[in-house]
């Protein structure tokens, strides 16, 4: 009689193929997960690029002058000037429509806003965007973070969606909110990390008039201060834009854009081995370490981090300055 003999696999095989379709399925993760990487880095890029469309179509109906990183419209409204930016009364449950941003010092107002809110309203985003859904947004998660009665219908009218201390924030309303104004990258560090990334305007282009900036009332001129591109010296070096933590603005100061890195140096040969996340300033690397910059002629750059604004002579690589970019001066030769 021939008795035929059973196969099967042994335990030891199919072990082997499950590491195997463990291996495999790891390498497809990563896959998947570069690809979805490049793509919102290539939104990102996207957003910056109509940012300075933007830019442009308002220098142009505005006689050249550089869009104002933040700007003062309070005498002007009260001389009977028409305003175009932030000009609602406020809904009725937030009747200051203060635009109160926690992260920086600023007790804005109604006629006081950012380079977004300018944007928002000159190009009438919040149908672009739909801000103003009546019926798209989960009423009871608002009362249950803001107490019952807070509708937040309406209040971008002609407000940037921001992030507002006593006021729903767009994307607890709208969690598929799409802010044109922010990164497709999250924030990887301070109070708004894991909300999408701030970019901040270089507050070199202030237009506030010396009192508007004043805190302790020793300044006296009233004139509004623009630039206008005719002005600028290098657009092509000047950063306009910058991704931040910190949000929609940052100083020209040295001291938010500098990076206390961890190094070290051999024979002057200085490399960053990583950044010290106890000392960095208000710019976000959220690009595999990278930062992206948007230069005031709409170019596009991407930068690894730095340790110094300004020129260096012993470290010239880490310095921004002497990497062809710069932030303050931006008339000077």
């Amino acid at each position: 009689m021939h008795n035929p003999r059973k196969t099967g696999f042994t335990i030891v095989e199919i072990l082997v193929v499950i590491s195997i379709i463990a291996i495999l399925g790891s390498l497809l993760l990563v896959a998947v997960n570069g690809v979805r990487g490049s793509a919102k880095t290539a939104k990102a890029q996207v957003k910056l690029k109509q940012i300075a469309e933007w830019m442009q179509l308002w220098s142009g109906d505005n006689g050249d002058r550089v869009l104002p990183s933040q700007f003062d419209f309070v005498d002007e409204a009260a001389a009977g000037t028409a305003i175009s930016v932030r000009d609602n009364p406020g809904m009725p449950n937030y009747a200051g429509d203060d635009d109160d941003n926690p992260y920086d010092d600023l007790d804005r107002g109604q006629y006081v806003g950012t380079w977004a809110d300018i944007l928002w309203t000159e190009n009438n985003l919040i149908q672009t965007y739909g801000a103003m859904r009546l019926l798209d947004f989960d009423q009871t998660k608002v009362d249950a973070e803001y107490g019952a009665g807070v509708t937040p219908v309406g209040l971008w009218e002609t407000d940037s969606p921001d992030i507002y201390p006593d006021e729903p924030v767009v994307f607890e309303v709208f969690e598929d909110f799409d802010h044109p104004f922010r990164s497709t990258f999250e924030n990887t560090r301070g109070e708004a990390k894991g909300l999408p990334g701030f970019y901040a305007a270089n507050n070199f282009f202030d237009s506030r008039s010396l009192i508007d900036r004043d805190q302790f009332g020793e300044e006296s001129s009233r004139v509004d201060w623009y630039y206008t591109n005719a002005m600028m010296h290098a657009p092509a070096r000047s950063i306009y834009l910058v991704d931040s933590v910190a949000g929609e603005i940052i100083s020209n100061e040295p001291e938010p854009w500098e990076v206390s890195p961890v190094y070290q140096g051999n024979n002057g040969d200085v490399q960053i081995l990583s950044q010290d996340m106890n000392s960095l300033g208000e710019v976000d690397f959220r690009y595999g370490d990278s930062t992206m910059l948007l230069m005031l002629d709409g170019s596009i750059k991407r930068e690894s981090p730095w340790t110094e604004l300004g020129s260096s002579a012993n470290n010239s690589n880490q310095s921004l300055y002497s990497r062809g970019y710069r932030v303050d001066d931006l008339t000077n030769r």
